[in-house]
């Protein structure tokens, strides 16, 4: 297992893990994933979102691809006609997170190209398959309107665990792959095959809490069997899967479903790399170019990116 440990150090890091703190906890979930509670968590990300401050750099719009709500963020200088999929996280439960759409919005500047972010359908109002066939439904649609161009799928934490379920579903299908696929935080294993009890809620992992983790999961994935590979990857055969970047955190709840998928990918000889950084939190990535530690890692996607272009 190839992976590579580096360590947060800088003094924005540790500005951000306080913002970070403040915001979950103003979020008032907790482990407890009653739809109230959900519902004061949607208000609250929602008016976070009206309080940005957006990109001047790029151009927002909304698409509906095959029935499927898309937000597209394109660069106002164009450098390339490849796609990025991009799919949020929030334990399958929540909508995109503000940091992620400034994240997104760096992400199309620096790359030069359009990135959709797939409005999937979230739980307990929507359980399996709904949001991965949304996710599926967008990709296709993307693949019919531009043939000729490539396409990278970015999944963060419950959208990692949606952009490996599809790419093994479409492999299964033996339909077209992605070029690449980017992943912070993934969730791989729905089923509590994984054992992360060494790293659950230790060193106060400020936004994975365990039992609200498997609440959520046990939420998604309803009456289905959890061992299914397009619910639990870790069931996946890997074989002839993309190349693979991977991130992760040292002490995060979830850190043994990156490390298990950056196994699995090397078993099944697929070319992936995995950065462990410790003294962050779950699903830093998204962070992008906010701390020194985030921006290597945000330049090292984009070469990723662009060198599988």
């Amino acid at each position: 297992m190839a992976v590579e440990t580096r360590k947060a150090k800088s003094i924005k890091m540790k500005v951000v893990l306080f913002a970070v703190k403040k915001m979950f906890a103003n979020m008032s979930m907790g482990n407890d994933m009653n739809l109230d509670n959900l519902k004061k968590a949607r208000a609250f990300l929602e008016k976070r979102e009206t309080e940005r401050t957006k990109n001047p750099n790029i151009t927002f719009s909304k698409k509906n691809i095959d029935g499927v709500e898309v937000e597209v963020t394109e660069p106002k200088e164009k450098k390339s006609d490849n796609i990025v999929i991009f799919l949020h996280g929030g334990a399958f439960v929540l909508k995109m997170f503000p940091y992620e759409r400034a994240y997104v919005e760096t992400l199309a500047e620096k790359l030069g190209c359009t990135v959709y972010a797939v409005e999937y359908s979230v739980s307990p109002e929507n359980k399996y398959p709904i949001a991965l066939d949304e996710c599926e439904k967008v990709y296709n649609g993307l693949i019919t309107e531009n043939p000729q161009r490539k396409i990278c799928i970015m999944g963060l934490s419950a959208g990692g665990n949606l952009a490996v379920a599809l790419t093994l579903r479409l492999k299964e299908k033996k339909s077209r792959l992605p070029s690449c696929i980017v992943l912070h935080s993934p969730v791989i294993d729905l089923s509590g095959q994984i054992d992360r009890s060494i790293n659950a809620d230790i060193n106060n992992d400020i936004i994975v809490k365990y039992t609200g983790k498997k609440n959520s999961f046990a939420i998604y994935v309803g009456d289905a069997d959890p061992k299914k590979y397009d619910v639990s990857p870790f069931y996946g055969d890997f074989n002839g899967f993309p190349t693979t970047f991977i991130t992760c955190e040292s002490h995060e709840t979830l850190l043994a479903d990156s490390l298990t998928l950056d196994s699995l990918l090397e078993k099944s000889n697929v070319s992936v790399k995995t950065i462990q950084l410790d003294g962050a939190f779950h699903a830093y990535g998204a962070l992008g170019e906010r701390t020194p530690e985030t921006k290597a890692i945000f330049n090292e996607n984009v070469d990723f990116i662009n060198e599988n272009f």
